[in-house]
Parts: C-alpha cells; structure tokens; sequence
C-alpha cells in the first residue's frame, strides 16, 4: 500500500492485494516463495493497474462483435469515421495498428486491442488541439493591424515593478516563448550608455545595448514574424543618438524601417515583414522632419505612470505628461510604429494615420470597453492598439485580457514573469497558427461594415455552435509539489470569450485517486462567437481545510479543438508540461441552423 501511495493511488486494500497476487506469479508457481515482485511482475503490476475501462467501453461500443476485445480493420475505420470524425482508408487503418498494437499475434492479425487503442489515442495525432493549428496556416499578407500579436509589458522585469531584478534573460525568455512585442524602458546611464530599468523605482538596470543584442539573437528563434520594440523614451537628445546608433550598428538590415507620411494608408503585412524588427516610439512631426537644419525637436512625454489610481499623484503626473520630450531625428527616423496621444474615438478617426498607435492603460480600456465597445472595436480596425496593466500592480500581475481582444485590440501586453490564470487564457490563445505570435483577427473585427459589438450578438455574423464536453477520466495526475497526501481531483471546465459566451462547470470530486480517477460527466453550452472563444481545463486537488490546490491545466481555442475521445496533456501553473498527466474526454462541435 506504501508503493501505491507514492504513485498517487488509494484503493481498496483487497482490490490491491487481488491485482498484486495476479502479478505475483512466483507466488501462485510455489506457495512458500516470498511476498514481492521482481522487476518483470511488477511491470506486470503497473499494466494490470494502468488498465483503462473507459477505453474498454469505447472498443466493445465500435467493435462488431460483442464477445471481442479488438477492432478489426473496419471497425477501426467506422471508429475513426464516426467517432474521431476522420475519414481513413483500411490501409491507413492498417498502418494504425501496425503502429500502435503491442502484440505481434494481433498486428499480425490486423487488430487492434484495447493497449493498443489506448497508445493510439494517446498520440499526437489524437490530441485535442488540431494538428493543422500547429503550423502557421492563416492568410499573412493582411496589414499588421488585422492581427493579434503575442505582447509583453515591462519585459526586462524578472520579478516585481519596484525592487525585481531588471535582466536580458528576460528578453530572451519571452522570446523563445513566442512573445513579438517587447519593452524597453531607456534611461539615461553612466558613461553614456542608455540603461533600462523601471524608472522612478529600485528595480536593477540593464545596458540598452545588452537588451537589444539578446533581441536580435532570439528575435527569430521561436516565428520568424516581426518583432516589434516598444520604446518608452526618457533619454536626454545626446543618449537619444547613442539609442539610435546601437539599433542601427547591431540590427542592421533586421531593422524595419518606412517613411512615415500621408502615401503611407495601409502597414504592411506579417509576410513582407518577416525576419524584421520593428521600432515603436515617438516621432517628430512630418514638417518637423522634412526640415533642412532640424538635429531635433519635441513631443509631447507620457509616461505610463500617469495612470496610478490615486488622484493626488495622478495630478502630479498629469502635470508631467504636459511638459515635452526633446527628440533626436536620428532616432525619430527609426520609428515605424508612431506612438501618439489618444483623446477619443472621433479624434483618432479624423486625424490619426494608420501607422499611429495609442497606448491604454488596463483602467482606461475597461472604461471605453464599457462606454463605447463597438467605437473600440472601429479603432481598432485602422489603428494598433496597446493595453498594459494599472501602475498599481506593482506586484507584477496581470489583468484578464480577454475583453480587449473581444474588441480587437492587438497588442494586449502582459507581464511576462507572472505565472496564472490570465497568462494561461493568453498563451492558449495563442498557441493558434504554429505558435508564431500572430493571429489574423476574425472577420467580424476586421470588417467594418458588420459594426461587430461584443456585447450584441445579433452583429457576430456568425452561426453559434453547440459544444459537448464529456470528462471521462485523468490520468497520472501529479500531487501538489510532488509531495504529500493521495489527491481529490475535481476539473473546472470554462469557457472565456464574448460576455454571452461566458460559462464555467465543475466535475464531483474524486477520492484519493490521483493515478486514474474516473468522472464521464458532461457539459453542454452554446457559444455565440466561437472564433473568439477559449476553453480551460483546470485540475485541482479539493481539500476541505484549505484552499484548493492547483494541480495543471490545458487552454486552447475553441477554433482549435478537435471532435471525439481526446487526451489533453495538462502542463503546470507556469505552462511547463506535466509529462504524463492528462485528462481524457468527449468533443462535440455542432455549427447551429
């Protein structure tokens, strides 16, 4: 029971003892041979317990003859054809079992047996996320404002907003997670060497030089779609250059770069900006630029500090952001992406270029996502957008950013280094189109004749689709910190999008059964927006004292789930896999008349 209890599995002491003594065959050979298992029973042991009925179920329902404990070739096919909702040929039937069926007699045979049933629906192949997700597959030749892009807020932070160390790994873990927009917050430093770090706070400095070697030698590694560098400029003119001299000295031909004036109308696309880096930043006026004997000149400072809560020092920073930047040319010609002053809705319509963006503060967009939600949708359809957290998160954690993404704000930046639920909700989302970083937004936000509001359903253009979910069962489900007491499973199973698709279910728990606990309940919901929906799966670990534990979670778009009997791996708070443990459940999609 002790060797149970460490594999996470409590049973019935005779149940236990039953499966070990038919494993014991030393035992049931001699009657006095000793109480253990050499190391072939007890893999014997392993696979007795590991043994999957809900699979079972699932063979004796497909295969034709009831007294069988296989699928031949056209049960497998039916199975595949009904149930999986593939169509395949008895050749590649055949070539399924001779893949996963672990009995030559049966591979032979051409049948498949319950194993190997298991090992084939535990492939990747049969994984809930659609395999033709996984590579980047939608149209990249749309202007970069028609497309989501995988953002991160304060990048250089390891750690908090205030005394956290500042440092290039965490440029280089974002992006070789798949992050396209970076931050770098630049300084004037010792020697006149630009720094980053956080200013007016105890956070640590980086050299601006070191940042943006690390970028160029990871910028590709993970999408080989743009990245853009979000400057937040607080240099004196003279550091300014030294700004502009590193970009171009160590970017080079990587550094994407546009006249910015009225023949520009539309950015250019994903595709044509492939292996570039972009710079995002203030610039000087056109008039101002096409002067003969202009070295610089000013722009307006915003700093993102102006958005703290408090109405004291928000008048004292407002009083800031009215004093201006002098602005070196020679960095202001670097600028591709104009960041600029936003006042309303109309303003930004009648006078902003589609090369300038606005930043919003998680505050500020809840408020306009509240007041005018389709105006934010409009926006967004000519114009960037970027939203980061309130100032007062100092802590480092992040905001839900699922309602700007409903009105197609494209740069929603969170911070990096906080593991949980709303980085959860962003990276599944993104795990759309190979991962690269870029999802082209549906149509409903690109189009502005369908005046698309997220709250109203009867402008989706779309036809609502029912979702099945059935939870069958877990399986290997790790225990908190790999230590500790047989966990009570329970899954939470959510779905996140438009107000109107909003839900959320919970399972019964299961007693001490961390190993394979067995649930086969099922959830039913009908989802308004399904190209904007994402389902989570979370795990916990119930415990009638405490808070519930975490134990893994799996998120992906609904776009991107696959129909039929699918195992999800679940990966841990921070997105790292859990190696094994999974769940095991039913998909159903149903497009509505």
């Amino acid at each position: 029971m002790k060797v149970l209890h460490q594999m996470n599995i409590t049973m019935d002491s005779r149940l236990a003892r039953k499966i070990f003594e038919e494993a014991d065959v030393k035992k049931r050979k001699n009657k006095q041979a000793e109480d253990s298992l050499d190391p072939e029973e007890f893999y014997h042991f392993y696979q007795l317990l590991r043994q999957r009925p809900e699979v079972k179920e699932i063979l004796k329902k497909y295969s034709a003859d009831d007294d069988d404990d296989f699928l031949d070739l056209e049960d497998l096919q039916n199975f595949l054809k009904d149930a999986q909702k593939v169509n395949a040929s008895l050749d590649e039937c055949k070539q399924v079992i001779e893949k996963f069926e672990p009995l030559a007699e049966n591979r032979e045979n051409e049948v498949l047996s319950a194993d190997g049933l298991t090992l084939f629906l535990l492939s990747p192949a049969q994984n809930i996320f659609n395999p033709e997700c996984s590579v980047v597959y939608h149209d990249m030749t749309r202007p970069i404002t028609e497309y989501f892009i995988d953002s991160s807020h304060n990048t250089y932070l390891m750690l908090d907003q205030l005394r956290g160390p500042s440092s290039t790994e965490a440029y280089i873990r974002a992006l070789l997670k798949g992050c396209r927009c970076v931050e770098l917050d630049i300084w004037d430093g010792a020697n006149n060497e630009p720094v980053i770090f956080h200013g007016h706070t105890l956070t640590s400095k980086i050299l601006f030089k070191d940042a943006i070697i690390a970028c160029k030698s990871y910028a590709f590694k993970s999408s080989q779609f743009p990245v853009i560098l979000s400057l937040e400029n607080h240099c004196s003119v003279e550091q300014q250059r030294v700004v502009s001299k590193h970009l171009r000295e160590i970017l080079g031909d990587m550094l994407a770069t546009i006249e910015l004036n009225d023949s520009v109308t539309e950015m250019p696309s994903p595709r044509k900006l492939r292996g570039r880096i972009i710079v995002k930043g203030k610039c000087l006026a056109v008039t101002d630029c096409n002067a003969d004997n202009l070295d610089n000149g000013e722009v307006s400072d915003e700093d993102e500090a102006a958005e703290i809560v408090d109405e004291i020092v928000q008048q004292e920073v407002t009083t800031k952001v009215a004093k201006k930047l002098k602005l070196a040319k020679e960095l202001s010609d670097l600028v591709m992406l104009k960041s600029v002053h936003f006042s309303d809705f109309a303003t930004s319509k009648m006078k902003h270029k589609c090369y300038e963006m606005s930043s919003f503060v998680e505050k500020k967009t809840s408020k306009l996502i509240g007041q005018d939600p389709a105006g934010f949708v409009s926006h967004n359809q000519k114009h960037l957008s970027r939203i980061y957290p309130n100032g007062m998160r100092t802590d480092s954690s992040n905001y839900d950013p699922i309602d700007p993404l409903n009105c197609g704000c494209q740069i929603v930046a969170l911070n990096y280094q906080t593991s949980g639920k709303p980085m959860q909700l962003y990276k599944g989302k993104f795990l759309d189109n190979g991962g690269c970083g870029y999802i082209l937004k549906p149509k409903a936000l690109r189009d502005p004749t369908l005046n698309f509001n997220p709250n109203d359903p009867t402008t989706f253009g779309c036809k609502p689709k029912s979702l099945n979910i059935k939870v069958i069962s877990g399986q290997r489900l790790p225990k908190p910190g790999g230590a500790g007491e047989v966990i009570d499973p329970y899954v939470c199973v959510s779905v996140h999008g438009v107000p109107s698709d909003t839900m959320k279910w919970k399972t019964r728990i299961i007693d001490n059964n961390g190993f394979n606990p067995l649930w086969n309940e099922t959830f039913t919901t009908r989802i308004h927006m399904p190209e904007l929906a994402v389902i989570q799966f979370v795990v916990k670990d119930y415990d009638q004292r405490s808070k519930n534990d975490f134990i893994g979670q799996y998120t992906l778009p609904l776009t991107c789930m696959t129909e039929g009997f699918r195992h999800l791996f679940l990966t841990d708070n921070d997105g790292e896999s859990l190696s094994v443990a999974a769940l095991f459940v039913h998909v159903s999609i149903a497009t509505e008349s």
